[in-house]
């Protein structure tokens, strides 16, 4: 029976993220996480010495106490609600679900800075950016904003979508939640958060180990997305094969080595904190309209994974 409901869940989520997700309701418990974090985080590194053994360990005591305190929180919610009835789990299930996923926010993001560039806003463009990011964009002229926008996005194919999927897909919203939880303490204490110091080493390392498998799925699915929007999957699949391995950041690169492909454009992997490796063609910028492009391959992969998820979770309900 959790194997349906854990389904009626994700459909749920994917349903309010699309619904909500720009909004105060859709952001308020991602958001709740992040100051959360924000606040440990502040206070952990706040009491060790700097040295790099001591920033090191206080990286690790912060993903420790992040991670297990909302564990903790999140699997009692689960049992709890669900032990009072099906449908008040499935409910706080999909707002897990919900919270794990960012596909609204970045595509509609996105969108903002594409119609900015199209009308030659700089000021509207790098406003957006800077929520996309967290990123200054004060020095950003529009070819870069737009550029980034479009690395930044490639990498979210992963991070708001597969990734999130893969997990709740695996172990119900639980999943999808740590995750997402994950995510979010690299970006406040690891390397995207700008930590150059040892302190960043552990959340970072932990976000990558979890996003190890799905960035490789969504590299196989934006290339397989891609030929149904009859952009150049050929190119797309040669891409990923011939730069992903190489880069320093090599799940990042997965879903960005796939849209440089994809539509024949240069991208830079490394974003935001690594060594940039060209991927793609080096002598084609990016456009606006390659910002849609990559909004579509949001849409279309997550929904390919959605389906496989319910394909798998079905034939798991009928098989036991």
């Amino acid at each position: 029976m959790m194997i349906m409901n854990t389904l009626c869940a994700l459909a749920l989520g994917f349903f309010l993220d699309s619904m909500f997700g720009d909004t105060s309701v859709g952001t308020f418990l991602p958001g709740a996480i992040r100051k959360y974090e924000t606040f440990l985080d502040k206070k952990i590194k706040g009491a060790y010495a700097d040295t790099p053994e001591a920033r090191n360990a206080a990286g690790g005591m912060f993903e420790f106490l992040s991670l297990t305190s909302l564990i903790v929180v999140s699997i009692l919610l689960f049992y709890i609600t669900y032990s009072v009835s099906n449908i008040l789990g499935i409910l706080t299930e999909g707002i897990m679900c919900s919270c794990a996923l960012g596909i609204r926010n970045s595509k509609t993001l996105c969108a903002e800075i594409m119609r900015a560039a199209q009308k030659n806003d700089v000021d509207k463009a790098r406003i957006c950016f800077n929520e996309l990011t967290g990123m200054d964009a004060s020095q950003l002229e529009m070819d870069d904003i737009i550029r980034c926008t479009v690395e930044s996005s490639a990498a979210n194919i992963t991070d708001c979508a597969v990734a999130p999927l893969f997990w709740t897909g695996l172990f119900g919203g639980i999943g999808g939640f740590v995750y997402r939880c994950v995510n979010t303490a690299d970006r406040v204490g690891g390397r995207l958060g700008g930590y150059e110091d040892r302190s960043g080493r552990i959340p970072t390392a932990v976000n990558k180990f979890f996003s190890f498998v799905p960035s490789r799925i969504a590299a196989k699915f934006c290339v397989a997305d891609g030929s149904m929007l009859l952009l150049d999957s050929v190119n797309g699949s040669q891409t990923v094969k011939a730069y992903a391995g190489d880069s320093q950041d090599r799940n990042a690169a997965q879903t960005q080595a796939a849209c440089a492909g994809l539509l024949n454009v240069s991208l830079d992997s490394g974003y935001p904190n690594g060594v940039i490796m060209t991927l793609g063609k080096e002598s084609a910028k990016p456009d606006a309209v390659s910002i849609y492009w990559v909004n579509q391959l949001i849409s279309g992969t997550a929904v390919m994974l959605l389906l496989l998820i319910a394909v798998i979770r079905v034939g798991l309900f009928f098989l036991l």
